[in-house]
């Protein structure tokens, strides 16, 4: 998903006022998230067309937003919580711990 890198600077996991309920949430969808792309990813570069290639990226993407959604998040919360991680160390352990490792 793509996500803006520039918010919450050197701000701690605790300073970020994500609760481990959200980081719980993020952590399942990012797991989700990462399955789907790996297997667009794939389709993708088997499709023959450009025009199959896009609409096949569009499903992607269009899947990737329910699974946000399932979880009981906005896209906005999710990219928010990722692009926090990106800079916060703290943060990262807490969101790679939430990720599901039996996918």
């Amino acid at each position: 998903m793509p996500k803006s890198r520039d918010t919450m600077g050197t701000k701690t996991g605790a300073e970020t006022g994500f609760s481990d309920d959200m980081i719980t949430k993020v952590g399942r969808a990012v797991g989700q998230v990462v399955t789907i792309q790996h297997a667009y990813t794939q389709a993708v570069q088997a499709a023959g067309s450009d025009e199959e290639k896009a609409g096949l990226s569009g499903e992607a993407e269009r899947s990737a937003v329910q699974a946000i959604r399932d979880e009981g998040l906005s896209v906005g919360e999710y990219n928010a919580v990722v692009s926090a991680a990106d800079t916060d160390p703290d943060l990262q352990q807490r969101l790679l711990a939430a990720v599901p490792t039996n996918r």
